[in-house]
């Protein structure tokens, strides 16, 4: 009984907690990291263009018109809410890695027998297997990703994060349950598959390159992930951002045009955008649509926090409902009740 309610007194705690958590993307080190970098940009940017007011710049991002707008408000209460809520319930729905590699693990043991590649792994089979979870675990999330906005039943989960008319670090955890459950299922599936493999080849178990007990790899990327969901426009080089997204590359894809919104699906990596046909690289000097939200869409499905979980429900069976929806025998749908 002592153990479950320190459990759950954790758990109460997590929007505070989780921000000394390395692993989280909202570990105060890395929402310092996108402050400094934000301030680098400025000044950076001030010396390089004429005219160029860093006053301006920065009172624009830091503008209480951003950080205290109503949908700003829903991502901060929905945050406190489903960061308690989530791993109370929908979280056990949650595939696990763990039991992915230690299935796949068992499954080659029994399909080809005992193996061991070495004794302990290299510096170079460290560094492979470090880079392929980073790989698997981002190829899953952006699969998941990809998936939702394809399949117009899983958009309608989707929608609740596009929904954002302003962007801040919290808006990465204004995802519906559902949303939740299918891109950390994924996810766990990617990074299980080489888990598995890896300590199939190495039985005395291997580790991985990381910092603070976070992947190496993911550990960058957090440094400036936050700027993803930011109105801090961080281009990369051309050339990186057919390999890396940048922050500017995912802002474009919050935007309210629907066909940029279909672009630039990954998480990290841009390779599998490159394979989808839908990366795009914007072009930091022309001033690409900011303006973020969904086009006809009603606020009021994304402001009160019964209708952020319930309302995709509704919106899917209603679509279903019409799907099944018999026609009338000149070809014309039957109309609405």
């Amino acid at each position: 009984m002592d153990l479950y309610l320190s459990n759950l007194f954790s758990v109460v705690l997590n929007p505070i907690r989780i921000l000394f958590v390395p692993s989280v993307k909202i570990y105060w080190a890395y929402l310092a990291s996108s402050v400094l970098i934000t301030l680098f940009l400025a000044f950076w940017r001030s010396v390089r263009r004429k005219g160029f007011s860093v006053r301006e710049y920065l009172g624009g991002i830091f503008s209480g018109k951003v950080w205290f707008h109503k949908s700003a408000l829903v991502d901060y209460k929905y945050y406190f809410l489903n960061t308690i809520l989530f791993p109370l319930s929908f979280g056990y729905f949650v595939v696990s890695a763990f039991a992915v590699a230690s299935i796949f693990n068992r499954s080659l043991v029994f399909a080809f027998g005992s193996f061991q590649l070495g004794e302990s792994p290299s510096l170079v089979g460290i560094g492979m297997y470090s880079v392929a979870f980073w790989l698997m675990n981002d190829f899953g999330r952006s699969f998941a990703h990809w998936t939702m906005h394809k399949n117009s039943y899983l958009w309608e989960f989707h929608k609740f994060h596009h929904s954002a008319e302003v962007l801040n670090p919290l808006t990465v955890y204004r995802v519906h349950p559902i949303e939740g459950i299918l891109v950390n299922s994924c996810g766990a599936i990617g990074s299980g598959l080489v888990t598995g493999i890896a300590t199939y080849l190495y039985p005395q178990g291997i580790t991985m390159t990381s910092f603070l007990g976070v992947n190496a790899g993911v550990f960058v990327f957090n440094l400036y992930a936050n700027l993803r969901h930011s109105h801090v426009s961080l281009h990369f080089p051309k050339w990186l951002s057919h390999i890396i997204l940048s922050p500017a590359q995912h802002q474009i894809h919050h935007s309210k045009d629907r066909d940029l919104q279909n672009m630039n699906l990954g998480v990290t990596f841009a390779i599998w955008d490159l394979i989808w046909g839908s990366l795009h690289i914007p072009d930091p000097k022309e001033n690409e649509s900011t303006d973020f939200g969904l086009k006809n869409s009603n606020p009021e499905d994304y402001s009160k926090l019964t209708s952020i979980y319930l309302v995709p429900f509704r919106q899917i069976y209603f679509k279903f409902r019409k799907s099944f929806r018999p026609p009338l025998a000149n070809g014309v749908e039957t109309p609405s009740e």
